[in-house]
């Protein structure tokens, strides 16, 4: 299984903005991550042990980044450009790492514990 990158759909735009929306059965703590452009976060991979990082499930909802990933069992290996807003699914055992090419907001569905307790370097 690979990554899946979803957009988030919209629901309404008007001379405010736009609004957008999505689901989740999760629930509990998660993640809003602020990150400079330039900066480059994961560079690990999750093992599926915690059920909030299997699948890691990340919302980026400004900016641009690439995200580059590899599957440990099949190695298959790819580079995906990001841009905000759209939804990313990461599998079990698939290393990766997110260098942002501008500043960067991103949900993390999923509480820091849950990422601390299945997080694995390489």
């Amino acid at each position: 299984m690979s990554v899946q990158v979803h957009p988030i759909d919209v629901k309404a735009v008007d001379e405010r903005g736009a609004l957008h929306y999505f689901a989740t059965d999760r629930t509990g703590e998660f993640l809003l991550v602020y990150r400079n452009a330039g900066s480059v976060s994961g560079q690990h991979y999750h093992k599926g042990i915690s059920a909030g990082k299997n699948p890691e499930d990340m919302l980026l909802v400004q900016g641009k980044a690439n995200l580059h990933w590899k599957d440990l069992e099949t190695k298959e290996e790819n580079t995906i450009e990001l841009i905000a807003p759209i939804r990313v699914k990461i599998p079990a055992n698939i290393w990766h790492e997110l260098t942002a090419i501008t500043d960067i907001v991103f949900i993390e569905l999923n509480s820091l514990s849950e990422g601390s307790e299945d997080t694995y370097r390489i």
